[in-house]
């Protein structure tokens, strides 16, 4: 007589199940971590980006108006003192590091009624760097201003002045000198609360 063998059922075991989901669960907790690794990076990417953007901006800006320097004075807001045609030194809170008239603000046709030049102030505050424009160099009561936050996260700044091979720390305009005598070059340096620093210097071609 012929013995019948007897045949598995078709399917898995606990056993075996339970590993399957172990697996799956291992994997996919790779592919979590690795997605939120994925996540992480392109924020920081975007961050640097926006970062970088930022620097770029004020570079670009402050190197416009320091090589737009003019020798016109300053009218200073007490209407007694003399004018002066550049004041820089390390400063913050509301003083401004750097105080001047920049030329080569455009006026196509001379359609507006104003002149190509406006004083210019940058300083910083809270640790934004702010640059102000009032759009005539002697202003009045309803002299329009702008003013724009450039860059973020500045703890320090310093200036430097070259005249020739002597450098100084402080330019006073007024300081008994002619209004035409200008620096050569102005370096500006910044210090972030990331303890990096940025450099900028500027030649003015100065006056003689």
């Amino acid at each position: 007589m012929n013995q019948r063998v007897p045949i598995r059922d078709a399917g898995f075991t606990l056993i075996e199940t339970l590993v399957a989901l172990f697996i799956l669960s291992l994997l996919s907790a790779a592919g979590t971590g690795l997605l939120l690794g994925a996540l992480r990076t392109g924020d920081q990417v975007r961050t640097r980006d926006a970062s970088q953007q930022q620097i770029d901006l004020a570079q670009t800006l402050l190197r416009n108006d320091l090589a737009a320097l003019s020798a016109r004075g300053i009218r200073p807001d007490d209407g007694f003192s003399e004018a002066g045609n550049l004041f820089g030194e390390a400063r913050t809170g509301q003083e401004p590091f750097l105080r001047f008239v920049r030329s080569g603000w455009m006026n196509p046709g001379m359609l507006e009624r104003r002149s190509t030049l406006q004083a210019v102030e940058w300083r910083v505050e809270d640790g934004q760097l702010i640059r102000r424009a009032q759009l005539r160099p002697d202003a009045v009561r309803d002299t329009p201003v702008s003013e724009q936050v450039v860059l973020d996260g500045i703890d320090a700044v310093s200036v430097r002045f070259l005249r020739g091979t002597a450098w100084s720390e402080t330019w006073i305009g007024d300081a008994g000198q002619a209004l035409s005598v200008l620096p050569d070059l102005i370096e500006v340096t910044f210090e972030f609360e990331t303890e990096e620093e940025l450099r900028l210097a500027v030649m003015t071609g100065g006056r003689r």
